[in-house]
């Protein structure tokens, strides 16, 4: 397989047809101010309840909101908004806060006010909120005083210290005051930055000087450029300092116009997700053929995903096994990618009595990871070449959100990530799709025993070693055809030092603006 690769030169040419927003000339020779461009808005602006807790959003949150706690690079829950917390017994847990986490209209957080968080996640407005699906694992939660709340499991949840480091600090009086919507414009923030404005597709923060995590930039300027070559173009030409969501294609690109291009491990592994319910009334007792383990592991010998890696995505990342990243508790290092066999995927479809293959539909997210719609097709074609015949359809992550909350897919595949973050954990994607959830798309009963016996175990080496068990299972039952292990890819100019990214979480406080 061959894949031609545009030269700088014409892909220059190309970035000069491509139409800036105004403010960028306005932000050019702004050197108390970090200007990023980023490919997408944070659909609810400043109302981190409102919808999911994972990029864009976390790229425009992080430097105004705090949570209790982050996870790192390596996988390690850290003291953010708490200062620390221990498992008193297996379902409750205390969490000592901060005494100096100050919102930027003066009030101080307290243990009183985090509850008043959960309060509304679990009330009738905020459970329809994405991240309130977390605090429903909670039985009862209290403040102990006024820097210790209190929170108890309905179960033991080994995970819940870094569950929650997506539930950011509001100041719910504030968010009272003004509505959901008028939080979302203005919102009441204790980062290293505060709000000056929030429109549609751009933000201005500025220094909140009582920050507890006081930033070393003035000013941080988000601005939404949706196009990649946009994005690219606005580095070169020196009105942004940093740009995300860049393809390998363009790395030789940024670096060769004098800028850095950093890439980072991402906590997703990029996959085509095979139905075993049949949503579209087509096939017989309401089993797709990938209701048959056969079938799944046929798809996966079709796929050459060494090709993928080599041709799609610049050689910067390797092939998957597993729905997780060696970055994640519980990967297991012996499970090993399915090799490229098509005359295995052959035979295998052949014993499942699918001699003449199938026609099927699968529905992929596009724009989310890079070159993922030459993927998705690359995958297809591969597919059609040992009889199961791909349809590709691609789509946006809202209409595909919708889908899969809603169960209304019309064919028998899904282009998606398993995404291991905010946890790292390797249970994460098995909670999200599989039996347990709401949004179940194939169901391997033989897992779940292993699943739940882990989401119970609070020592940390036996819970170790039964993730790796369960990633075994799902290498052998074909859960899935993982592809490759995501990356992320920035540009950014050399006057911007100190990057930091852990998992997504954009560390601005340690980035400085140098000459």
């Amino acid at each position: 397989m061959k894949t031609t690769l545009m030269s700088s030169a014409a892909a220059l040419a190309l970035s000069a047809a491509v139409a800036l927003p105004a403010s960028l000339a306005a932000a050019q020779n702004a050197n108390d101010t970090l200007r990023i461009g980023m490919y997408s808005k944070a659909p609810a602006r400043g109302n981190v309840y409102a919808s999911g807790s994972g990029v864009p959003s976390m790229y425009w949150w992080e430097g105004i909101y705090d949570g209790l706690t982050r996870v790192n690079d390596k996988g390690q829950i850290v003291p953010h908004g708490a200062t620390s917390w221990k498992l008193v017994n297996d379902t409750t847990w205390h969490f000592t806060l901060r005494d100096d986490v100050i919102f930027s209209n003066g009030v101080q957080n307290t243990a009183q006010n985090v509850v008043k968080i959960f309060d509304y996640l679990l009330s009738e407005e905020g459970k329809t909120s994405t991240v309130a699906r977390d605090a429903r694992a909670l039985a009862s939660y209290r403040a102990v005083d006024d820097r210790t709340v209190e929170f108890v499991t309905k179960a033991p949840e080994p995970l819940w210290a870094a569950t929650v480091q997506r539930i950011y600090f509001s100041e719910m009086q504030a968010f009272a005051d003004l509505g959901k919507d008028g939080y979302a414009a203005s919102p009441v923030t204790s980062g290293p930055w505060k709000v000056v404005s929030w429109s549609d597709n751009e933000a201005l923060f500025t220094a909140h000087d009582k920050s507890w995590r006081p930033g070393k930039i003035k000013n941080i300027r988000i601005i939404e450029l949706p196009e990649q070559v946009a994005r690219r173009q606005a580095l070169e030409a020196g009105q942004v300092d940093l740009v995300t969501n860049m393809n390998p294609d363009d790395i030789a690109i940024i670096e060769s116009s004098g800028n850095v291009a950093v890439v980072s491990d991402s906590p997703n592994i990029m996959s085509l997700m095979l139905f075993s319910e049949d949503f579209t009334g087509k096939w017989k007792d309401g089993k797709t053929p990938f209701a048959d383990k056969r079938v799944r592991q046929a798809a996966n010998y079709a796929i050459d995903r060494q090709s993928i890696v080599d041709n799609l995505f610049g050689g910067i990342t390797v092939p998957a096994s597993q729905p997780a990243n060696p970055n994640t508790f519980g990967w297991n290092p012996d499970v090993k990618p399915y090799p490229y066999d098509p005359a295995k995927a052959r035979a295998l479809l052949a014993e499942a009595g699918y001699t003449d293959g199938f026609d099927m539909k699968a529905e992929v997210i596009i724009g989310a990871i890079a070159n993922d719609k030459e993927i998705y097709t690359f995958v297809a074609e591969q597919l059609s070449q040992v009889g199961i015949r791909v349809e590709v359809i691609p789509m946006q992550f809202s209409g595909w959100l919708t889908k899969l909350l809603q169960k209304k897919w019309e064919g028998e595949a899904t282009g998606f990530s398993y995404l291991v973050d905010p946890q790292m954990d390797a249970s994460t994607p098995f909670r999200w799709y599989s039996c347990d959830s709401t949004a179940v798309t194939i169901c391997i009963p033989e897992h779940m025993d292993l699943l739940h016996a882990s989401a119970k175990e609070m020592d940390r080496d036996k819970r170790e070693k039964m993730l790796q068990e369960l990633m075994v299972k799902a290498h052998d039952d074909a859960l899935s055809i993982a592809i490759l292990h995501g990356k992320d890819i920035f540009g950014m100019s050399k006057r911007l030092k100190g990057f930091t990214n852990w998992n997504r979480i954009l560390v601005y406080e340690n980035m400085t603006l140098g000459g």
